[in-house]
């Protein structure tokens, strides 16, 4: 990561298009990479492959952030029953974070999750990926507990009789209310794209 790191002039979000995947496969092998360098318990992160990211689009929305027309970050997330957003991936490449390239991905996702009327978003993350928790528990995250709202709750229940395990050894489940649209928003429309914000 750069220390002399400067804010994009224009982020853009669009959805996956096939020209941008070899660009998201050196995204994840440089995120995979400093998972690494994190140690054990954040170590046996794989990179997706540009097959494993091309297969994310037939059960998620997969969004592809671009900072200055250069692929920075992506995100790929689900509805699921009984109307939770289920965050899948969000990563954003190591030269590009801290530069508001997450706060627009997670921006988008509310956005869409808000059209389909979900309230409530969550995601599994590592314990021990203190960056990913510290960005999360900024934007309103929580460990999944008994003060869950009830749709997270009833989400949580619903996976547990599935019998597949939602978590894996060292992540956590965390979920964050779905903010109401500011009203200024409405009135500026895709002006967030043309702007380098958090």
């Amino acid at each position: 990561m750069h220390d002399e790191r400067t804010a994009p002039k224009r982020i853009r979000v669009t959805g996956l298009q096939e020209a941008q995947l070899p660009a998201l496969v050196a995204l994840e092998q440089a995120c995979t990479a400093m998972h690494r360098e994190a140690g054990p318990g954040v170590a046996e992160v794989e990179a997706r492959t540009l097959a494993d990211l091309a297969a994310l689009t037939r059960r998620h929305d997969v969004r592809v952030a671009e900072a200055d027309d250069e692929v920075a970050g992506y995100l790929a997330w689900r509805d699921e029953a009984p109307g939770v957003a289920v965050l899948e991936e969000l990563s954003v490449h190591p030269d590009h974070q801290r530069c508001g390239i997450g706060t627009r991905l997670l921006a988008e996702l509310q956005g869409r999750a808000r059209e389909l009327g979900l309230k409530q978003v969550v995601v599994r993350s590592r314990e021990k990926a203190s960056w990913a928790r510290a960005f999360y528990e900024k934007k309103g995250f929580e460990p999944l507990g008994d003060d869950a709202p009830a749709e997270v709750r009833a989400w949580w229940s619903e996976q547990e009789a599935s019998g597949s395990p939602l978590t894996r050894a060292g992540e956590v489940v965390l979920w964050a209310a779905i903010p109401p649209q500011r009203p200024e928003a409405l009135d500026e429309g895709d002006a967030g794209d043309e702007r380098g914000e958090s």
